[in-house]
């Protein structure tokens, strides 16, 4: 196995693992249980363990903002009305955050934990800044767009939880009650409600 498949190997595994063993079980030996990698490659692609967790959760992140940042021009739709634009938008990361149940209860419990606030936080804000700056165009000069999107992101992040392990439907009508939900909360921000992102 080359060193760049190895290093693809770990991080997979380590998203594997947190998602379902939860931070506190992800030990080096949980991550390289059953891979047939030796535990001391992981010292070899990595600083550490801390460092293997932290990249682990930044490819998570990197995707996600990815996702993020491709459907943004939807919110460039004038023929739409803002609100029917915003429920495109939210649907498009809804789906996408149910669709891979490992990622997302990976991504929620490194998001949540002191490792975030310790080793991640400084580059989640880097990644996120231009999606901040294309929304920050909707709404109003006195908010705080990144404070925003962070209550979006993590209502978000907590119905998604609830449908992957069961406690809440994954169904048409649950995800349009989470849109009305959010969009209720935020829209008072806004510049006004019929305006448009623009370029």
């Amino acid at each position: 196995m080359s060193p760049q498949s190895t290093r693809e190997t770990l991080l997979a595994r380590t998203i594997t693992v947190i998602a379902n063993e939860g931070l506190d079980k992800t030990t080096t030996k949980a991550i390289v249980a059953g891979t047939g990698i030796n535990e001391a490659y992981i010292y070899r692609s990595f600083s550490n363990k801390e460092d293997l967790l932290s990249k682990a959760f930044e490819l998570l992140d990197e995707e996600l903002v990815a996702k993020a940042m491709l459907h943004a021009p939807v919110m460039y739709i004038n023929q739409m009305g803002y609100e029917t634009r915003c429920m495109f938008y939210f649907s498009a990361m809804w789906d996408f955050l149910l669709g891979n149940r490992e990622k997302c209860l990976a991504f929620v419990r490194y998001y949540y934990s002191p490792y975030f606030e310790k080793y991640s936080v400084e580059d989640h804000k880097m990644r996120y800044q231009p999606l901040a700056e294309i929304f920050s165009k909707a709404f109003r000069d006195d908010v705080d767009v990144w404070m925003i999107l962070n209550y979006i992101l993590s209502v978000m992040l907590n119905f998604a939880v609830q449908v992957h392990n069961g406690q809440m439907p994954n169904e048409e009508a649950y995800a349009e009650y989470l849109f009305r939900v959010i969009y209720a909360s935020v829209k008072q921000y806004f510049r006004n409600e019929g305006a448009c992102v623009v370029q």
